[in-house]
């Protein structure tokens, strides 16, 4: 049975005793034993001391080695102690998962903009974000338990650090720890962060428990062997215990039916565990024919499960000498589910059990929304938003395939347009990266500057959202009328020479529907027209000039074509090059790479078939943003 309350053993010099605490690990094996005995020895300190209090907690959840190991070994990484090249790659793992969820600052209190204009979706944003970041329950379970080893050693913070401890508690990890159906973390959770948040209210309860404590302890004592003997003569074999009620518990169902202390019909409660299904209903007859029921204080969880899977059937009844006492009726495996949730289903299948349940799993923790009020933006089943931090630990929604660009004008206008770089956890990307849920992103930008054209060019990805493309298109019609026609002719020039093709620019803008070559001029410089849609048009004034179809070949749609990469001479550029082209609608057919300056320049020539001149344009625009590279051509006169 469950021992998650009861202190698991320890030595007389208080250290654990850690050979008891391992027996109670089911996949346990003499390597394992020895392995959570080498890492024990390495940690010492107060990362040693919570890390056990950690591992205390786990051990009581019947979690696996890897997970006990994970927790104990999670201060110490954390606070840098030791290393990740000095665990198992499968603990080390599971340490990064929680330290990312545990990056998140789920109470946001900064006066940036975005969170003065978005308060209201704050929270529902942190929300998702924790769910799409814990799609392994291990995870989910060392994190809960860290809450409550935080809450324990908050005692000793200043106020506001206690506070705010309390209220990421209760607000957000209770929730979850409830929707997992871990009760007892739930109540710890929610206990210690209710005596920090409600001090007064807390101490009357619990002096209200403690004044009738052993009065109440007889009660229930009594009533636990009177039902035991009445269980006997039935024949019912049963295990009865008294169970006391959580102090918030009982605040929150006086606050939500307006009732006092004594009206809490539960305070006083014996739970009994059977054998079978059957058992549990011949059970409840027993206790409503021994003492009369509270109709209103009946609930069937194992004919309506909850939506956590809790089942268990609850009644309250007019016991001895007047006293309302609470039964809850249940079997031994609905006992272990109930006190382990989702524990109880994967602590002891392995990595195959742990998989298979993992989407039953995921989609049960979805739900927790509805059981906290929240409405998240976007359907997190079909993935279409992005959730992402601020250095500060701001959450920030995005859609799919949002960039850092995307992500800089999410933040405030101003550091999109100075956006000159970003690092994504710690580390330089590119611009055109694309974000992922649970990333932190930082932006770097100039003391001044705008936006730059190449970002609206849909081939090079460097946006994907319609609020950063309407800013910076908002930012180019700001500009000289002048200014942008010149720019507008200085990227179509360069556009065309670049893949080998003349273009009448008058003829060009009457076919796209602009009544004079300024104008067209115009809507490329403001990023209104993309070139890359112009080559369409434009490729067929250059029929001609495209290269011939080898023989044996005209069957085939499209064109073949060869084009010279000139770039600085580094390893693994000819790599990064075929990756681009990989992901164009482009087929290589030949590469011939030759060094001009060994070690500085050298020429890279490519036949390959194109299956439009649009698809062309995309690949050469893409490969001349490779590290290295410093200009693309298309050879026109060569004949494949």
């Amino acid at each position: 049975m469950v021992r998650l309350r009861d202190e698991l053993p320890r030595l007389a010099n208080g250290e654990p005793d850690f050979d008891l605490w391992l027996d109670e690990i089911r996949d346990i094996d003499d390597p394992g034993r020895r392995s959570a005995h080498r890492l024990l020895a390495m940690i010492s300190g107060d990362s040693r001391v919570r890390g056990v209090e950690l591992v205390e907690l786990l051990v009581g959840l019947q979690v696996d080695l890897v997970t006990v190991m994970a927790g104990l070994s999670f201060y110490a990484l954390a606070r840098g102690e030791m290393g990740h090249d000095e665990i198992d790659d499968q603990v080390s793992r599971l340490v990064v998962a929680v330290s990312r969820l545990s990056s998140i600052d789920v109470l946001p209190f900064a006066e940036t903009s975005i969170l003065r204009s978005e308060s209201k979706s704050q929270a529902e944003n942190v929300r998702a974000m924790l769910v799409a970041l814990i799609d392994d329950p291990r995870v989910a379970v060392i994190k809960l338990a860290d809450v409550v080893v935080a809450l324990r050693a908050a005692k000793d913070d200043d106020n506001p650090s206690r506070q705010r401890a309390a209220r990421e508690g209760l607000e957000f990890f209770a929730p979850l720890a409830g929707r997992l159906g871990i009760w007892q973390l739930k109540w710890a959770i929610e206990d210690l962060a209710f005596r920090y948040l409600y001090k007064d209210a807390y101490m009357r309860i619990a002096s209200m428990l403690d004044g009738r404590r052993d009065e109440r302890e007889r009660q229930v004592e009594a009533i636990r062997q009177d039902l035991e003997f009445r269980l006997d003569n039935v024949g019912i074999g049963a295990e009865l215990f008294g169970r006391a009620k959580a102090i918030y518990s009982i605040w929150q169902k006086m606050q939500s039916k307006s009732i006092d202390f004594g009206e809490v019909h539960d305070v006083q409660a014996v739970r009994v565990l059977v054998d079978s299904v059957e058992d549990c209903y011949r059970v409840l007859g027993v206790v409503h024919t021994s003492w009369p029921h509270i109709p209103d204080e009946f609930d069937d969880y194992i004919a309506n499960p909850k939506d956590n899977g809790y089942r268990s059937i609850h009644t309250a009844v007019i016991g001895p000498v007047g006293k309302t006492l609470e039964v809850q009726i249940r079997t031994r495996e609905m006992h272990d589910e109930a006190e382990l949730g989702v524990c109880a289903h994967w602590a002891y299948k392995g990595d195959d059990g742990l998989e298979s349940k993992k989407l039953d799993w995921l989609r049960n923790v979805l739900d927790w929304h509805d059981e906290l009020g929240a409405h998240p933006v976007g359907s997190f089943e079909s993935h279409d938003r992005v959730f992402v931090a601020t250095p500060q630990g701001h959450v920030v929604d995005l859609s799919q395939d949002a960039t850092p660009i995307d992500f800089a004008f999410r933040i405030h206008t101003d550091v999109g347009y100075r956006c000159r770089g970003a690092r994504i956890d710690g580390t330089r990307v590119p611009l055109n990266t694309v974000l992922r849920t649970g990333q932190r992103v930082e932006i770097e930008t100039a003391e001044e500057g705008g936006p730059l054209r190449e970002w609206l060019n849909p081939a090079l990805g460097y946006i994907a959202t319609s609020r950063a493309r309407t800013k910076i298109q908002g930012w180019f019609r700001g500009q000289l009328s002048e200014s942008n026609v010149s720019a507008g002719r200085t990227l179509l020039s360069e556009t065309f020479e670049r893949l080998g093709i003349v273009v009448d620019n008058e003829a060009l803008a009457r076919e796209a529907g602009y009544d004079s070559e300024d104008e067209l001029l115009l809507a490329v410089g403001v990023g209104e027209q993309h070139v890359i849609h112009l080559v369409r048009l434009a490729s067929a004034q250059n029929d001609g000039q495209l290269s011939l179809l080898p023989h044996g070949r005209e069957e085939r749609p499209g064109f073949f074509t060869s084009f010279r990469v000139i770039c600085n001479d580094r390893d693994d550029l000819i790599r990064d090059i075929m990756e681009v082209l990989s992901e164009s609608s482009t087929s290589i057919v030949g590469v011939n790479a030759r060094a001009t300056e060994p070690g500085v320049t050298a020429s890279i020539s490519i036949d390959l078939h194109a299956e439009s001149m649009t698809a062309f344009a995309t690949a050469i625009e893409r490969i001349e943003r490779i590290t290295d590279v410093r200009r693309v051509e298309r050879v026109v006169e060569d004949k494949i």
